[in-house]
């Protein structure tokens, strides 16, 4: 019972803006089904790492604030792939150039998710703090087996857990 006010409180803070749409777009039913997704995230992290109210509260707008951070680095190498895949023609300069652009996103990222673990651990402790990577980790891939078996959609309405 606790579990699920908690969860009803978090997706009520968290869904006030923080469910951000990537650059072009992507429509409206698009939108729907990442927020139908992230909501299923913080779920599914609260559970994992099983947060009691008070670090609830704290925790959230750090990790809103990290994955912020995260998808920044994402969409700029999705920019780098894309170039990548669609220019035939791209010189030997330009092709290593993308990939040492790749490489540093990459290691940019890796720093500032060893930068939140600490955060993290200062708010919840180091045994949470390695849950939520953990459960990072899990979701995805219960999400990705969830998107196979339903053709790449993600799960109907009403399922509380990827």
């Amino acid at each position: 019972m606790v579990r699920t006010g908690i969860l009803f409180i978090l997706t009520l803070f968290i869904g006030t803006g923080v469910f951000a749409q990537p650059p072009g777009g992507g429509g409206n039913k698009n939108k729907e089904k990442r927020e139908k997704i992230h909501a299923q995230k913080i779920a599914f992290i609260s559970t994992e790492v099983d947060l009691t109210p008070d670090e609830a509260q704290k925790f959230w707008p750090v990790y809103n604030q990290y994955e912020a951070e995260i998808e920044i680095l994402r969409t700029q190498r999705r920019k780098y792939h894309k170039e990548l895949r669609k220019s035939e023609n791209l010189s030997d300069e330009r092709a290593y150039e993308l990939f040492e652009l790749i490489f540093k996103s990459e290691k940019k990222e890796s720093d500032i998710r060893l930068n939140y673990l600490k955060e993290f651990s200062d708010l919840l402790g180091k045994k949470k703090a390695a849950a939520v990577f953990i459960a990072e980790e899990k979701f995805k891939r219960e999400l990705l087996k969830k998107l196979k078996k339903n053709g790449g959609n993600p799960p109907p309405p009403g399922h509380d857990r990827p």
